[in-house]
């Protein structure tokens, strides 16, 4: 099929122009000026060998893991990073749980300017909200034992959202009693937001901004809040590869940030000690020689792991690695689901490290080693065909998604910037022919549900998108959500005379996300379209 170009309506022309070209997108190739404010050394002047780091990132694209960013720290300063092309060091990326080490920290904040205490009973903070009976075990149940998972209820799944959902959780029944048996809650996390809240009159982002957030410089942050307007302490917040480095720092260093003790260390201690075993029925040598990550005890919203390391995680592997031994930080942003595996992997580094300098390998070029790694592309091959300086537009028949026309306008390199309009708003998105092309959308537009849908008002997100062309008339393209892992699309557009038939693949995989999120499975919608002529 050849496609020619339109010459369409002047008014039209400049509002397409404006929507899509003033701003929208921008190539992955393109440098940004990006300062995270940490300091720089080589590996080999932090006693690590390059070639060790080397075979750390080979061993990542020989196991196929899907790292997103990543960075590496000994004795205080970076000593490797790197982000798998679309992603970059200046965007925000779900931390999914990992946030709860935050809400956890601003507990210890609290305790220290003397609002709480890890013994106060959770009844306290509620008592507009509490049940018409009150259990001996909920009577007992205290802060600490929120901050540990060991609440001992008998589900961790709660009705709602909001203070409904802090309503259910004070209202249901015990299993076992507070303090003696791990379980994974997430409201429980959830629940010390709303404690912060209450004892501080504001919200744990607003709380911990002028104590830990603005001092360590961890800036832009988006963190979504629940259906009352309370910031989520078990997940929901979004922030930069860099500000996880930071977060980690704070941690080793015990709470002091360039030579200031913002936080207690006692605090820190006790928040990196183990407090409750995964596994209560095993004894505590069988514990602590466990080989795996996930059986190594629990701190205050902190896993304890290997070689005395302790770690903030979050779902697909959003984690902040602490080892004090070797005085090594690491972090990444990823969508993995072989958490014990990766962590492996740094562990085989440790050996390699030592406490003296190491002499430089001026015939190795780590960043030039590491630089071209990036997340696997959806397309195999290249483009068939390329299309250029052409505009192209599509009523399309009613569907699900309520898309009621679609534009595309090539540009003179052949990229194709894809316009969605429904009722009640425009959506545009940038395709990179062979290439990626960021853009941004308010993630209001979920076609095939696999893209999370804007239900908190989180404000507009950067996408990366890419396009091929797979026949002469036939065009697949697919975007992500440089906000959340896992939320995509992929679209295939055939072009017929004067229709387009219009395909929203489903993906193969499960959609990953946080607990509670859970979306039905997708399946493969197909709706068509005719040809706008002016």
């Amino acid at each position: 099929m050849k496609i020619k170009f339109l010459h369409f309506r002047p008014l039209f022309s400049l509002f397409l122009g404006y929507l899509l070209v003033t701003g929208c997108s921008r190539s992955v190739e393109d440098t940004i000026g990006y300062s995270d404010g940490l300091p720089r050394s080589t590996p080999e002047e932090q006693g690590v060998p390059s070639a060790t780091i080397a075979r750390f990132f080979q061993n990542i694209e020989e196991k196929g893991y899907d790292v997103h960013g990543l960075m590496m720290m000994r004795h205080g300063k970076v000593i490797a990073e790197h982000w798998w092309k679309p992603y970059g060091p200046q965007y925000q990326h779900a931390m999914y749980s990992a946030t709860k080490t935050f809400t956890s920290t601003a507990v210890g904040f609290a305790v220290q300017e003397g609002l709480l205490e890890i013994e106060d009973k959770v009844i306290s903070f509620f008592p507009d909200l509490l049940p018409d009976t009150i259990s001996p075990q909920l009577a007992k149940l205290s802060v600490k034992h929120l901050l540990t998972m060991s609440v001992g209820h008998s589900s961790t799944r709660y009705a709602s959202s909001g203070v409904s959902q802090v309503r259910s959780f004070l209202g249901t029944s015990f299993a076992h009693e507070p303090g003696t048996s791990f379980a994974y809650n997430i409201t429980a996390s959830h629940m010390l937001s709303h404690i912060i809240s209450r004892v501080s009159g504001v919200s744990i982002h607003e709380y911990l901004k002028p104590r830990l957030l603005d001092p360590l410089g961890i800036e832009d942050v988006v963190w979504e809040m629940d259906n009352d307007g309370y910031n989520m302490g078990n997940g929901g917040s979004h922030m930069k590869t860099s500000d996880m480095a930071k977060m980690g720092l704070f941690l080793i260093n015990k709470g002091k940030w360039k030579e200031q003790q913002l936080l207690d260390p006692g605090w820190i201690e006790a928040a990196t000690t183990t407090h409750i075993y995964q596994h209560p029925e095993r004894s505590d040598e069988e514990n602590e020689n466990a080989a795996d990550d996930g059986s190594q005890g629990y701190g205050y919203q902190i896993w304890m792991g290997r070689h005395n390391s302790y770690r903030a995680i979050g779902g697909q592997n959003q984690l902040i690695m602490v080892i004090p031994e070797y005085d090594f930080v690491l972090v990444c942003h990823s969508s993995i689901g072989d958490e014990a595996g990766f962590n492996s992997l740094i562990y085989e580094m440790l050996p390699s490290m030592s406490n003296k300098k190491l002499k430089a390998e001026n015939s190795f070029d780590l960043k030039a080693a590491i630089a071209g790694y990036e997340i696997r592309r959806p397309f195999e091959g290249a483009s068939t065909t390329r299309v250029t300086m052409s505009t192209l537009r599509y009523q399309m028949e009613d569907n699900e998604p309520g898309i009621r026309s679609v534009l595309f306008r090539f540009d003179a390199s052949g990229n194709c910037y894809i316009t969605f309009i429904t009722a009640s708003a425009i959506h545009n998105l940038p395709f990179g022919l062979d290439i990626w092309l960021h853009g941004m959308t308010d993630r209001t537009l979920s076609i095939a549900r696999t893209v999370y849908p804007n239900a908190m008002g989180v404000t507009p997100v950067h996408t990366a998108g890419i396009c091929t062309w797979i026949s002469p008339n036939q065009l697949s393209a697919y975007y992500l959500s440089m906000f959340n892992p896992g939320s995509d699309e992929t679209f295939r557009f055939t072009f017929e005379g004067d229709q387009l038939k219009m395909e929203i693949i489903a993906p193969t995989r499960s959609r990953p996300g946080p607990p509670g999120m859970e979306q039905p499975a997708p399946e493969n919608l197909s709706f068509t379209g005719t040809k706008i002529n002016d």
